[in-house]
């Protein structure tokens, strides 16, 4: 369940996206099951500060929301996030994944 408790505005959207890193780890996470930091630093080939810095910046505008599991946080796209957000969401994923198929993330800029 997600701690989205406030308005996503459209500046912050595109902002926080514009981030390689960020966008790589929306791709990741956007329509599969939620990910452990430690999940995303293999995968991302990123030091396990920087990887969490991203997901700080993600989690604080509301596009991921968090569970935590004894040590561990698993990371997902929030569920509950405004129609126009979600519709952006569905078409930046579908432009950065080809054909909605699984697509490896270093081909991101």
């Amino acid at each position: 369940m997600s701690d989205n408790n406030f308005t996503i505005r459209p500046i912050d959207l595109f902002k926080v996206l514009s981030d390689p890193t960020r966008l790589k780890i929306f791709q990741i996470l956007f329509k599969k099951e939620a990910r452990c930091v430690g999940d995303l630093v293999d995968m991302l080939d990123q030091p396990q500060p920087t990887i969490s810095r991203h997901l700080n910046h993600l989690k604080k505008l509301g596009i991921l929301s968090c569970v935590r599991d004894g040590t561990w946080m698993w990371y997902e796209v929030a569920d509950d996030l405004p129609d126009w957000c979600q519709d952006i969401l569905d078409i930046t994923y579908e432009q950065i994944t080809p054909s909605g198929t699984s697509r490896d993330v270093s081909d991101l800029a």
